[in-house]
């Protein structure tokens, strides 16, 4: 028996297909076929088959692609997107005189390597489980703080920085 599967479970997915269960029409039970690249005019623009399918709803809704972004922008969004930050002056001046082939593949890497990555990408594992330094008010003589609290938060952003496997990172949560 699969280790997935609770004996519950796997009893009664055998007495529903028993029963004449048929399969849904729903996407979701469909199975899984590579739809064939669109051809699209305009073909300089894109670079491999996902900006096919873009490009082509873009020109189905009567739009264009937006320009090249420059390597000041570039720079900026990388690492906006990737660490809430914005460059310092001299990163940027460093990126936009970097000429050289794979300058753009190796800002992206260092940016990812960077601590500011997981704290950034952390902080939203953190709403969502609610983490809290304090109690957010004081009753009585209870302490306002929570112990330690600080560990949740330090092991989550090494956690995103390390790259830890989604299965893993919930895995060690639970045996927590």
């Amino acid at each position: 028996m699969h280790s997935g599967f609770t004996r519950i479970t796997l009893t009664l997915t055998c007495a529903f297909a028993a029963v004449g269960a048929e399969a849904s029409g729903h996407w979701a039970f469909q199975p899984v076929t590579r739809p064939s690249v669109p051809a699209v005019s305009g073909a300089a623009w894109p670079s491999g088959a996902m900006d096919h399918f873009v490009l082509a709803k873009l020109l189905e809704n009567g739009m264009q692609p937006a320009r090249r972004a420059g390597r000041r922008t570039l720079i900026r969004r990388v690492t906006l997107d990737l660490t809430g930050l914005p460059p310092t002056p001299g990163e940027v001046d460093a990126f936009v005189a970097a000429g050289a082939p794979g300058a753009y593949r190796r800002l992206v890497e260092r940016v990812l390597a960077s601590p500011r990555f997981g704290e950034r990408w952390g902080r939203h594992w953190l709403d969502v489980a609610r983490y809290a330094d304090t109690k957010g008010y004081l009753a009585g003589n209870q302490a306002r703080l929570f112990t330690h609290s600080y560990t949740y938060r330090d092991y989550v952003i090494d956690a995103f920085n390390a790259d830890l496997p989604y299965d893993r990172f919930i895995i060690e949560q639970l045996a927590a």
